[in-house]
Parts: C-alpha cells; structure tokens; sequence
C-alpha cells in the first residue's frame, strides 16, 4: 500500500504525460487523505526544513521537481519548478509560494520550539498570541510559506490530549463563515464539526480538517505591521474524487470559479476551483491502478 501511495504522489508531483485518467481513485489509498500542496523553489533545502525542525517525514523525492512529506495525518506536497502541480495558469499567472492558506501544527515543545526556530533563523510573522485556545504563532518555511504552530490551552496537559495532536489541520480566511461552510458541505463533501457564529468554524472530510476562519477570530488577526490576512493564494488543499468528471459539471452549473482546465496524464486527473473567497481547492482523480 505504501508502494502504491508513492507512486500517486510521484504522479501529483510532475511526471503527467498526455495519457487519460481512471475513473476512481479506489485504486490509489488516498481519497481521504489529507493533502496540502505548497510550491518551493528549493525542494532539498524545503525538505530540510520540515524534517529537521518540525518532525515531519520524507515520505518520497523526485529530484529537484518535487517531494512528499508528512507529519501524522498530513501529507504535505512540495511542488518545485516544472513538476505538474507548479505549472502556470492558462492565463499566465504564476504558482507561487506564500500567501495566507497554511497547515496549523500542534506542539506538545511550544516555547522551546519557538526559541528553536528564532536561533535557527526562522522568519516569524507575528508575535505569540495567546488565549483561551492555547497559544499560536505564524512562522515561514525557506520559500515564504506560512506554518502555524499551536499548543493546546490549559486543562490538557499535553497537546496529545487534545484530538488534533497528530491531525491534519489547514486553516483558511473567509469573509462569511456561514457561505464557506455551505459550500464545503454542499459541494465538496465535508462535515461541519463546529460553528461558533460568524468568527470561525471547523469542517472535515476523512483525515482533513478545515478551519475556517472569519472576521474576528483570533486566527484572521492582522499582523503587527498591519497586513492583513486575505484569502486566495495558491497554497492549497488536494482533494481526491470518484467521481470527477461528474463533479467538475455540478461545480460549473453552481456557478464555481476555475482557475484552469483539466489536466489529464499518467497521474490521473488534476483541476484547481475556488470556494467563495477565492481560497483554491485542487481536485484530483487518480489515474488506474
């Protein structure tokens, strides 16, 4: 099984050719995965940096063009130049690294952790901010995307005493929680965990858990320097589907943006959309086998 998941993330990372997808991704071991793609321009130097200091693994390394790692149920690509997943959009538009989507880390080490990555040199976007949800800081990984790292609130001793020690956890901006909770639920087939009036909501889908984020929470805070944290970017959530071609009809009927056209190769099937605040959201079919 390992083999094979390999060989899906080998095929997600640039080697596509023209040939046409499966119908299923019951052959491949990750439709409820979760997946996050980020793009570098230094896949060795990205791939020390999540290993030697957040504890992820290398799971698998296609040269300079592309590597997987992970941390407990997150799958995290690294899509350097020329792999598939970091082509241009028809339009011209580059992929590029950065923005405000990112994979939220929890840490039993907090404090030591951050006074690790400070020695280490680690860009950080903010300072520590601290509440009745634990304490959370933003840092930078080598090409400017953002990690944030989390320690559970008081009342857990651990962090592993909370659910999402290990969990896969992405968090998004949204102007209307209650918008971007129809349309992850509605479309895309996630459950809704938690709601707390218009500031924030959780929603999930197999490993992947989906903050939303809303004016007024504590995860949407500006920076200290002022910038304000906006949707859209191109770091990203990989969703696999069964039924791909039928759900890209249902999107386009519902009036969703796409970013491009179907790419189709060895790989399977890739196309990115946008939920209602511009966030990206890749959908995949795996290809057969």
């Amino acid at each position: 099984m390992k083999i094979i998941l390999m060989l899906v993330m080998l095929a997600l990372g640039g080697c596509m050719s023209d040939d046409t997808s499966s119908p299923s991704t019951a052959a491949g071991p990750a439709a409820a995965s979760a997946v996050a793609r980020y793009q570098v321009t230094d896949v060795d130097r990205a791939v020390r940096f999540y290993t030697e200091h957040l504890g992820f693994a290398l799971d698998m390394q296609a040269g300079a063009e592309f590597a997987v790692v992970s941390r407990g149920d997150l799958h995290l690509l690294l899509s350097g130049p020329g792999s598939s997943g970091a082509r241009p959009m028809p339009d011209g538009r580059a992929q590029v690294a950065g923005g405000w989507n990112r994979v939220v880390l929890y840490v039993d080490d907090f404090d030591a952790l951050v006074e690790r990555l400070r020695a280490a040199g680690t860009p950080f976007r903010n300072d520590i901010e601290r509440g009745t949800g634990g304490a959370q800081i933003q840092i930078e990984d080598p090409d400017g995307n953002p990690v944030e790292l989390h320690e559970a609130s008081e009342g857990a001793t651990s962090a592993a005493a909370g659910p999402a020690a290990t969990s896969a956890v992405v968090r998004y901006q949204v102007t209307d929680v209650d918008g971007a909770v129809g349309f992850y639920t509605e479309h895309l087939g996630f459950a809704l965990d938690m709601q707390a009036g218009a500031e924030f909501a959780a929603v999930s889908r197999g490993d992947l858990h989906l903050l939303l984020s809303g004016p007024g929470s504590s995860g949407a805070r500006p920076m200290p320097d002022g910038r304000a944290q906006v949707a859209g970017g191109w770091n990203r959530v990989v969703l696999y589907v069964d039924d791909f071609d039928a759900l890209i009809e249902r999107l386009r009927a519902a009036g969703t943006p796409f970013r491009n056209d179907i790419e189709r190769g060895t790989g399977g099937a890739q196309i990115q959309i946008e939920d209602p605040d511009g966030n990206p959201v890749e959908l995949h079919e795996a290809s057969e086998g």
